[in-house]
């Protein structure tokens, strides 16, 4: 007779995990699904979800352990916690017309004057802040409250940025509060070529963006010569001017604008430059205050901070460009991401696509369940409905009563146009 072999199969040691593998798969699915309608969830909830499933799994009242959001989040790498970015709800409404139109305004441009990745320019301007909110930091165990002393933001300075597809940084310009600026004010400004102007509130107006394009045409006389420029920017109300016209035509300059609250989404300087450049500033101010025991910040030396973080941002950027061949550096990066140079519709859409999903670039969280597969899933793991938009908010009773379902039935009945 043969002898019968037997195999043992390896298993985890320790306890069981409470919940199956299967239905913490189903919890990591309903995590990206919160996450593409716009309703991402924190730990607590989490955590609030995986106890009703498990009371529903066990049959009894149940709750998991406190060590179970950490080993579910290792068991899961695809998921992580991240800060998420507020949206207004303008800001999240671009639509792929608006793209299309900017698109083809550039591509025009482009193949108008036969341009090159060096007549590609985007211009946009950034605060300069040295008050911050609330943020978590290291402490001792126990500590009952910790605090930090709030900065005094005297006041509000503009600082105007351009970059071109090349990767050329323009020298920055700055709007100081008030009608007169000191004549040291730029003395300690490391950047040569600085521009310093002001404002009663310090903020970008068409008078000021006219004088800012007639420097801007100077200096591209000076640098570029007569080569023309194709300079991308948003649609504030300050940048559309009568006189901002025969500027443009008198430097060669066409200005291309960019689709309403899409700045986060197709602007180089937003989506690649202005947050590492804001956090050098950051630690500046920081560095500084702390070095002073000051609480607040001299004009000159808010421009001279900023002057300092423009040139270790073109050192940067000069160092991944030219050092390290292999890579594009950080402003040519920013253009090729938004899809600005090379040109290329793909990479404005797959911007908007990864905004319409919230960032999930995969099917995660789009599965289709089958409603008799788990309980957990048609009864916990759920997601808001999605808002159409088409009811109207407001009916016209005209001496009429009306139920509950009377008045949406009227609302769902569109308005004839006069």
């Amino acid at each position: 007779m043969m002898k019968t072999t037997w195999t043992v199969e390896r298993q985890k040691r320790g306890p069981k995990q409470l919940l199956p593998p299967g239905i913490e798969e189903d919890i990591v699915e309903w995590i990206a699904a919160m996450q593409r309608r716009g309703w991402p969830v924190d730990r607590a909830a989490v955590i609030h979800k995986a106890c009703q499933v498990l009371s529903l799994h066990a049959g009894i009242p149940r709750s998991v352990s406190r060590g179970w959001y950490q080993k579910f989040c290792t068991r899961n790498p695809r998921i992580s916690e991240r800060l998420a970015q507020r949206l207004s709800k303008s800001r999240n409404k671009v639509d792929k017309e608006g793209i299309i139109t900017y698109f083809n305004s550039l591509l025009k441009a482009c193949l108008g004057f036969h341009c090159t990745a060096r007549d590609i320019y985007n211009v946009d301007e950034t605060s300069f802040k040295t008050k911050t909110h609330s943020k978590r930091v290291v402490a001792i165990r126990g500590s009952r409250s910790v605090w930090i002393e709030e900065n005094a933001e005297a006041y509000h300075l503009t600082i105007v940025m351009t970059a071109t597809a090349d990767g050329t940084l323009v020298p920055p310009a700055f709007i100081l509060p008030g009608v007169t600026c000191e004549t040291s004010v730029l003395d300690e400004c490391p950047v040569d070529g600085a521009l310093v102007t002001t404002a009663p509130k310090a903020f970008m107006n068409s008078t000021i963006f006219n004088t800012w394009l007639i420097a801007f045409g100077e200096w591209k006389l000076e640098a570029r010569g007569g080569h023309p420029a194709v300079m991308v920017l948003d649609n504030c109300s300050s940048h559309h001017c009568v006189e901002s016209e025969w500027i443009c035509e008198t430097y060669g300059i066409l200005l291309v604008f960019l689709p309403p609250n899409a700045t986060h989404l197709l602007q180089p300087l937003d989506v690649a430059i202005f947050r590492s450049y804001k956090r050098d500033i950051k630690n500046a101010v920081t560095t500084y205050l702390r070095a002073f025991n000051a609480v607040s910040l001299p004009r000159a030396k808010a421009i001279s901070i900023a002057g300092e973080a423009f040139n270790k941002l073109r050192s940067r950027n000069d160092f991944l460009a030219n050092e390290r061949r292999d890579l594009s550096g950080i402003v040519q990066n920013g253009f090729r991401t938004c899809g600005t140079w090379p040109l290329s519709l793909p990479m404005m859409l797959k911007r908007l696509a990864l905004q319409t999903s919230n960032g999930v670039d995969k099917d995660i969280g789009a599965a289709t369940w089958i409603r008799t597969q788990v309980a957990a899933r048609e009864d916990v793991l759920t997601v808001p409905a999605r808002h159409t938009g088409k009811e109207r908010k407001r009916v016209s009773t005209d001496d009429e009563w009306f139920s509950m379902a009377g008045l949406h039935a009227a609302a769902s009945i569109p308005n004839k146009r006069e």
